[in-house]
This record gives C-alpha cells, sequence and structure tokens, in this order.
C-alpha cells in the first residue's frame, strides 16, 4: 500500500479516479497496523454506523459521537444541546468548535459532556491511485470536566476514512497510533 501526502495550499476537490471511495461508495472496512478492523455497516446522511473492536458506534459528520453498543449490552449515549458542524463548518468558523450537551453510560444518571475539535492542518493524500483531501484535527471529549478521550485523526471526510489516529490514554498519556494499512 502506497501512502503519500502531499501539502496543498488548497484541498483537492476530492478522490480524482474511478474506484476511489466516496460517502457514496464507502470501503467495506478499513484495516489499520493496530490489528483493528473498523467495518462500515451504514450511513445515514451524515449518520456513520461502524464495528470496531466489539462495539458498534454511530457518529455525525465524523466528529460527534452519539452512541457506543457493546457486544455485552453496555451503551453509552450522547445528547448534544447544539448544532453539530461538520469538518467544513469548522473550517470555515477559524478551525475550533465546541459543543456541549449530556452523556450516559449504560443506566447511570447523564452528567455534562463537552467536546471540542481544533483543526490542525489540511493537505491533500495519496492511497494507492487515489487522491483524498484530508483534515488534520484535535478531538477531546470530557465529562464532568474530565477529560474521557483525546486523539488526532487524518480523516477524509468526504469518504468518512481515518487514515492515521493518535489516541492519548487519559490515565498515562502514552499515545496509541493506529495507520491505516488497507481498504476493502
Amino acid at each position: 500500500m502506497r501512502l503519500a501526502l502531499t501539502l496543498a495550499a488548497g484541498l483537492a476537490a476530492g478522490p480524482v479516479q474511478a474506484g476511489c471511495f466516496t460517502a457514496e461508495e464507502l470501503p467495506k472496512a478499513a484495516v489499520y497496523d493496530s490489528g483493528s478492523v473498523v467495518e462500515y455497516m451504514q450511513l445515514d446522511g451524515d449518520v456513520l454506523t461502524y464495528k470496531s473492536d466489539q462495539v458498534i458506534t454511530r457518529v455525525k459528520a465524523g466528529l460527534w459521537p452519539l452512541d457506543h453498543r457493546a457486544y455485552d449490552g453496555s451503551l453509552v449515549r450522547y445528547r448534544w444541546d447544539s448544532l453539530q458542524p461538520d469538518l467544513a463548518r469548522v473550517i470555515s468558523m477559524g478551525g475550533k468548535a465546541r459543543v456541549e450537551g449530556r452523556m450516559q453510560q449504560g443506566e447511570a444518571d447523564w452528567v455534562a459532556v463537552v467536546a471540542e475539535v481544533q483543526v490542525l492542518r489540511q493537505d491533500s493524500l495519496d492511497w494507492e491511485d487515489c487522491r483524498y483531501k484530508v483534515v488534520e484535527f484535535r478531538k477531546t471529549i470530557a465529562a464532568e470536566g474530565e477529560r474521557v478521550s483525546e486523539a488526532v485523526v487524518l480523516y477524509a471526510p468526504e469518504a468518512m476514512i481515518a487514515f492515521r489516529t493518535d489516541a492519548v490514554e487519559t490515565g498515562s498519556g502514552k499515545v496509541h497510533s493506529h495507520r491505516l494499512t488497507e481498504l476493502r
């Protein structure tokens, strides 16, 4: 697999060749060097449902979690108090967005939650014979003032593909990198 970042003054128009993935033609699965496999299940508007590591997740605009359901039945739900912008809107707002809401784990009480996205850069990325416009962003989620997740993601919004995710372990600060190795 050939992966190359190409610095660009502006973003390319998206995938440039037939056979490249788009929101209308999502991959069936994305395989990462960490061993993780993301299986794309359904796209309903801008809400993607996918399965990874025995958890089914629904996410809006590739940024804002709606829920996570594990096979053991545990459920985490999010209810956002305001609109959740897509990456194009975040960029037009100066590259930062903050959304507040509530989160519930299982049957526990709903707690305050804040998600923040900061755009770090925009590039184009060549994957095999396709060129994708990508956005690198940092996303943090805090519940009741405590950070529960943080990651830097290199993401192609028009194809809903994460080419790289560097997730920060909340307790130790250790970074776990997941780099895309295969699209099916």
